[in-house]
């Protein structure tokens, strides 16, 4: 019998250190009780078994509470047409906890091999879910605990705040400032709460608005919660608008094709706040559309509402003069900005088309015709201008002689 309870610790020691996705589901997640001397409660919850499947359940309690709870049972059977099972448990607390604030315990279900026919038997133990116990036993004074919650609705930030009184005496009067920063951390408004009363044990939502006139962007909401003579403080960031980059201007200096194409793109940050790791990637298809080429510049670090310039290379040895549809990437984080792109190329020119934004169309690392043409008209404007005073001067001269 010993050897079958070390097997079953060293199995659920073995499921802990386990990071799978779990195949069965507890609700409701968690049961939060105030302290009470001796307290005594029953208390149940629901184990979904999620994949419709046979299988075994072990039950085992860990954390602060543990030795207080009770399980009714410690290993059921599900069959592939039951969705739940409810499971029930019981409470007995002491008469004091010497230290105030949480307690807590977990009530860890395991999922076993169906082989694992008797309780304690089975070391197999694959994905794990969890019912939480949480406790608070008060503070002797005045406690308050607060959260924020940011909430977007028709233009407006609404700044919502639960404050809960963990303490044995009452709050007379509870408010909460809210200073907003920007990405740069400088403070660019403070917004007042209602004012309101807070009983032991009780909690309430405090609630401060805003309409802000900004610029899309990541920002920071600091709380000063203040009740009596006492003060905490919570922070949250937040973003207002789409993160949002634009390319302004693209084109190609310099190029002659067979040898390595320098695309510079005129890249703006419409987000107030810095952004990290941006890069431009650009894919190319062939008549078959299948993607030839896949090219990425370097990645840049932009400032708040800025500008910058990047720059990708493409090498096109092999690469013939045609039309060529493609797509153009402007990636940060997890975000992207994408355009159908086509690419005109020449000898000596790229030309790019097919998105908004102005297009810079550059080449001729040589003498092109139209380079050539252009110079001869250049020549020969010059040429008239030069025989047309010549002239001039050579009548004026022979009308004074005669």
């Amino acid at each position: 019998m010993k050897m079958k309870n070390l097997l079953f610790v060293f199995g659920i020691l073995l499921v802990f250190t386990l990071n799978l996705v779990s195949a069965i589901g507890v609700t409701p997640g968690r049961t939060t009780i105030n302290f009470e001397p001796g307290l005594s409660r029953e208390g149940s919850f629901s184990v979904i078994n999620t994949e419709h499947k046979s299988m075994g359940v072990v039950l085992t309690v860990r954390g602060d509470l543990a030795e207080y709870i009770t399980l009714s049972g410690g290993y059921t059977k599900f069959s592939s047409s039951e969705e739940s099972k409810s499971f029930a448990y019981s409470l007995n607390l002491p008469q004091k906890f010497n230290i105030p604030g949480k307690y807590e315990a977990e009530i860890v279900v395991i999922e076993v091999p169906e082989g694992g026919e008797e309780e304690g038997t089975s070391v197999g133990g694959t994905t794990a879910a969890a019912h939480q116990v949480h406790v608070y036993v008060p503070y002797p004074e005045k406690y308050v605990e607060a959260e924020i919650n940011v909430v977007e609705s028709e233009g407006k930030i609404n700044f919502v705040i639960p404050v809960i009184n963990r303490g044995k005496l009452d709050v007379v009067s509870i408010k909460a400032i809210v200073d907003i920063y920007d990405g740069t951390e400088t403070k660019i408004m403070s917004l007042e709460t209602n004012t309101d009363f807070l009983n032991s044990l009780d909690r309430r939502e405090l609630l401060a608005k805003w309409t802000p006139g900004v610029n899309p962007g990541r920002y920071r909401a600091v709380v000063s919660v203040r009740y009596d003579d006492e003060i905490t403080s919570v922070l949250k960031d937040f973003n207002i608008g789409e993160l949002f980059l634009e390319i302004l201007e693209i084109g190609v200096k310099d190029f002659r094709l067979g040898e390595i194409a320098k695309f510079n793109a005129l890249v703006e940050n419409k987000w107030s706040s810095y952004l990290r790791d941006v890069y431009l990637n650009l894919w190319v298809y062939n008549d078959e559309g299948e993607v030839m080429a896949d090219f990425k510049s370097p990645t840049y670090d932009i400032n708040a509402l800025a500008k910058s310039e990047m720059v990708a290379y493409w090498d096109t040895a092999g690469v013939h003069t045609g039309t060529y549809d493609g797509k153009m990437f402007l990636r940060y984080g997890e975000k992207s900005t994408e355009k159908n792109i086509q690419l005109k190329i020449s000898e000596e020119n790229i030309e790019i088309a097919g998105f908004t934004g102005h297009v810079l169309v550059k080449g001729g690392g040589g003498f092109s015709l139209n380079n050539l043409l252009l110079i001869l008209v250049i020549f020969l404007v010059v040429v008239n201008v030069i025989w047309f005073v010549v002239v001039k001067r050579l009548l004026k001269r022979k009308n004074r002689n005669g």
